[in-house]
């Protein structure tokens, strides 16, 4: 019997072999709700990826508006867009070839994303990921920095750079127990399945994200640096090319890029202009085009006077009108929309205005705000006015009417200079996250900027042994409990904003997309 007890003994060695592998069997078992987290966590971003994409495509399109009214000007933004677009289209699509692989590693052949089976699957994310042949995590990694690169390269706003490579920064904090290992290592081995497509399903929705942000930054480079100073010219800057029948023809000549010190003369048909300013009044008696010319007359350093010749076309037509929004060819419902209405020669206080559905007010002078009601497909906006010496005016036009773009949520927070910042996703400090009051949302896409009113949210943590733990707030700041979890959270440590609700100005409740918050 004493060669039974002896842990030295062949069958002891056995026992003791066997109680091992029992027990790494038993740590191999995931429990269901941890799979289950994963599931709710990727519906999320999904969303959170639909909605980005739509945004982008919105921006994208107010980019070719542009370049279709202005090739020379807008034609290389558009360009650029275009090229962020192609580059986010091909990472995004290489994702998800990737996450098709681990699938059908696990699955076999016939695996899908739309029905993974083995989602507790262990090693089908390490063998796609981290094959030393292959090396298609590393390829992934390096793919994500080329990309980020290249986008920090064509935006020219410090602020949206940085915003890039935060949501694209793949370095592993320091301190954190993964430190020590590779980016590809840390997050794919023995990692489940489940949890690898979350990964990459939260690293589309990163591409997504930093696209729009890119494209957001073209689009305001728009008129920005356009016009260089490269040339002396004489310049006629008139209040109007077309003027109405009666009304004079009223133009500013000027020098461009003059000597304040030097007053230039001008001359127009061989005769000084004796004007202080500058100002031309040509007559517009009969309809049809007039023409004048004639050139400034400037002293150079050595006395010597200088010639820049000019010449200029203006048009007499018939009364007319216009109406024309100051944003974009649509009105959005529910929003104060600015609409410039203007009649050559008329007083803009002798002009009314009205809307066939909602309000219109004159804000100042020419502009008007019109606010069609939510659920509006067209409205039409008529104006009248009494012309001296004239017939009465009436026009209408019609204008389409788009439901508001959805708003995104972010964390108003100050960094260390005392900059206010918007915080979308991805590592933040967590003496920001402290010190902040809680989750703001607004549409602000280079166009629009309105802030929407957040009704609640829900921050979810997970133990230990990846349980989600849930905690509500029903207002638009953190409570006392939120921010307790966050301060107990390590450094590397993540949780999610979800299941957010916010109201804008048509009073409807908006469901807000997932933010994923890595502590610092």
């Amino acid at each position: 019997m004493a060669g039974v007890s002896n842990p030295n003994s062949a069958r002891q060695k056995m026992i003791n072999l066997m109680y091992l592998v029992f027990i790494a069997m038993m740590a191999m078992q995931i429990p269901k709700e941890v799979i289950d987290s994963f599931e709710l966590v990727e519906g999320s971003l999904q969303k959170t990826i639909d909605d980005a994409a739509r945004r982008n495509e919105f921006i994208m399109d107010q980019l070719d508006s542009y370049r279709k009214e202005n090739e020379s000007k807008a034609g290389d933004w558009y360009n650029y867009g275009v090229t962020v677009k192609e580059q986010s289209d091909s990472l995004y699509n290489y994702i998800e070839d990737l996450k098709l692989q681990i699938v059908k590693e696990a699955d076999g052949k016939d695996g899908t994303l739309d029905d993974v089976k083995k989602k507790e699957h262990l090693d089908a994310a390490s063998v796609v990921m981290l094959n030393p042949v292959t090396k298609k995590g590393k390829k992934l990694r390096e793919e994500v920095e080329g990309y980020r690169d290249e986008l920090i390269r064509l935006v020219q706003d410090s602020v949206q750079e940085q915003m890039i490579y935060t949501l694209l920064n793949l370095d592993i904090p320091k301190g954190n127990k993964l430190a020590s290992k590779n980016w590809e290592t840390a997050m794919f081995e023995k990692m489940p399945v489940a949890a690898a497509l979350t990964l990459l399903t939260k690293l589309q929705g990163d591409v997504r994200n930093v696209e729009g942000e890119a494209l957001s930054s073209l689009l305001r480079s728009i008129d920005v640096g356009d016009y260089r100073v490269n040339d002396i010219r004489a310049m006629v800057i008139p209040q109007s090319q077309i003027v109405m029948r009666g009304t004079p023809y009223r133009a500013q000549i000027v020098l461009a890029a003059v000597d304040s010190t030097k007053k230039p003369d001008i001359f127009i048909g061989g005769k000084k202009l004796e004007s202080e300013n500058g100002t031309y009044v040509g007559g517009a008696g009969a309809i049809g085009s007039q023409s004048f010319s004639g050139y400034i007359e400037l002293p150079q350093s050595d006395g010597a006077p200088k010639k820049y010749p000019f010449s200029e076309t203006y048009y007499v037509t018939e009364q007319t009108a216009t109406i024309a929004p100051t944003m974009m060819n649509v009105l959005y419902e529910s929003i104060d929309n600015d609409i410039e209405i203007a009649i050559p020669g008329v007083p803009s206080g002798s002009v009314r205005a009205s809307i066939s559905a909602g309000t219109m007010t004159q804000k100042a002078g020419n502009v008007w705000t019109a606010r069609p009601p939510a659920n509006s497909t067209t409205v039409s906006v008529t104006l009248t006015a009494n012309v001296a010496g004239g017939s009465p005016i009436s026009m209408t036009k019609e204008f389409r009417v788009r439901p508001l773009p959805p708003p995104m949520p972010y964390i108003a927070y100050r960094d260390a200079s005392g900059t206010l910042r918007k915080f979308t996703g991805g590592t933040i400090a967590k003496r920001s996250l402290i010190e902040a009051e809680g989750v703001m949302a607004a549409i602000d896409d280079g166009i629009l900027d309105i802030q929407f009113g957040v009704t609640g949210f829900e921050l979810t943590f997970y133990d230990s042994m990846g349980n989600a733990i849930p905690e509500i707030s029903q207002s638009g700041k953190f409570t006392d409990r939120q921010k307790e979890m966050i301060r107990n959270l390590a450094r590397g440590k993540r949780f999610y904003i979800t299941r957010g609700k916010a109201t804008g100005p048509s009073g409807k409740s908006e469901n807000l997309t997932t933010i994923e918050v890595i502590v610092n």
